[in-house]
């Protein structure tokens, strides 16, 4: 029956390759910015600059060009969530009771970053690319589920290229000004399918597809003190505002099928939309300060806008059937209903400290994020974001050649943990019609937390 084949279609159509917005600045751009859990917008910016803020391009372009390459690796793990109710007559045709899928993906690719001065008469202007791309897969998409325990933000964030890029200058000896660009691209497919089960006929399908960039801008800006960066002290205050950002997919989608000899062949077709990946409207203020002789502070606040989040699930829109004198074709098809959320703006503060003891620095950082949901869901959705402790640490080295080269290299490695909340989710009685028969999903209730855990490493040149 083409019901019954529809999700085989979906998820052909949609496996095509999309580079999407997953926003790896999540975890941290570069070794140095992981250690500091991220407290990167007011100091200290290297060839990864183009992303933390696209006003220190002229600090990290140095005399002419930094480059930078490193990789990064991320393990979720959650807690089990078993014997509840995943199906009923709400999303099914029964009523099922079993476990969640908790196999998520880990985060294993490159990043590579570069600064350049472009000219240095016109205000030190500067330019900065910054990319990831994931060691394999090179892309891989998955909506998550609507109903069933879903931890939203993990499924598959991570797990898409990003580009980065950024103009900056110094505006006058203490003030600078970036501008940068996040690239990403939404797709639009469409697909036909004719199933036969008649002897000696054959079935065919057709998927076809397209890509479009789809970009949002982000501001930066650099105060400085009066002070030299390594005189006791200094200080320095950074800003960036990064606009929201939707990577939206788009599908629509015909199926055909003649599953009874030669009558004629019942036709479905509906359009189908998702949120692949979306980043929220982002202000990030950051204060470093030279609190003495080795010791520099590093403090962030990050502010982020998710009451627009746009829901990963695929959904089906406008869909109908088509058929004459099909047994059983008087029915009717039902579009899908999205859970709503809970949504609300949450606040993230950083705070770090880099120790310097001659050619190498000692680094520790710690953040908080609450969670983008006010309450736990209790009614049909099971969107999960559990607030999480974020602790990071890390060493660097500097040398004065590379490979026999005079050319300055810096060698940054890291390792960050962070653990998920524990929070207990209970639901009340009735499923999602409200009739009473059965249990509602997630049914009669289970433990969400967890953790992530990895490091990485980055290597920068100074040309």
């Amino acid at each position: 029956m083409p019901l019954k084949n529809l999700t085989f279609f979906l998820v052909a159509a949609l496996i095509a390759p999309e580079s999407a917005t997953a926003n790896i600045g999540d975890f941290g751009f570069g070794s140095r910015t992981a250690a500091l859990a991220g407290a990167s917008t007011a100091f200290g910016f290297d060839s990864f600059a183009a992303y933390s803020n696209p006003a220190g391009l002229p600090e990290a372009a140095g005399k002419k060009l930094s480059l930078g390459y490193g990789w990064i690796f991320m393990d979720p793990s959650f807690k089990p969530i078993e014997n509840i109710t995943i199906e009923n007559k709400f999303n099914s045709d029964q009523v099922k009771t079993g476990s969640v899928d908790e196999n998520y993906r880990s985060v294993l690719g490159q990043t590579i970053g570069a600064a350049a001065l472009l000219s240095e008469r016109h205000h030190q202007l500067s330019a900065g690319i910054t990319l990831f791309t994931p060691f394999d897969p090179l892309g891989f998409t998955d909506t998550g589920e609507s109903y069933i325990p879903e931890y939203v933000l993990y499924r598959a964030r991570g797990q898409r290229p990003q580009i980065e890029l950024a103009l900056g200058a110094r505006l006058s000896q203490r003030f600078s000004l970036g501008l940068g660009l996040h690239v990403g691209y939404g797709i639009t497919a469409k697909g036909t399918a004719f199933l036969q089960t008649t002897a000696g006929s054959t079935s065919s399908m057709r998927v076809s597809a397209s890509i479009k960039p789809q970009t949002s801008p982000n501001l930066g800006w650099l105060l400085t003190s009066e002070k030299a960066p390594w005189e006791t002290g200094s200080w320095s205050l950074g800003q960036v505002v990064r606009m929201p950002n939707n990577a939206q997919a788009n599908l629509s989608f015909e199926s055909s099928a003649r599953a009874f000899g030669s009558l004629a062949a019942l036709d479905i077709r509906f359009g189908a939309a998702s949120s692949m990946f979306y980043d929220p409207l982002t202000l990030e203020t950051g204060l470093q300060w030279k609190h003495g002789g080795r010791g520099r502070l590093l403090a962030q606040l990050d502010f982020q806008n998710w009451t627009k989040f746009k829901s990963p699930a695929l959904s089906i829109q406008n869909p109908t059937k088509d058929c004459d004198g099909c047994p059983g074709a008087p029915f009717l098809i039902n579009p899908s209903t999205l859970p709503s959320l809970p949504l609300r703006n949450i606040w993230i503060p950083r705070i770090a400290e880099e120790i310097e003891l001659r050619s190498t620095t000692v680094r520790l950082g710690y953040a908080y994020r609450p969670s983008m949901f006010s309450t736990l869901p209790s009614d049909s959705g099971n969107y999960l974001d559990p607030s999480k402790h974020i602790v990071s640490a890390g060493v660097g080295w500097k040398r004065n050649s590379f490979l026999g080269w005079s050319t300055p290299m810096k060698i940054d490695l890291h390792a960050s943990y962070q653990h998920l909340l524990t929070q207990s989710v209970s639901k009340s009685p009735g499923d999602e019609l409200g009739t009473l028969t059965s249990s509602k999903i997630g049914a009669p209730g289970y433990t969400v937390g967890g953790r992530l855990w990895g490091g990485g490493a980055t290597m920068t040149l100074e040309l």
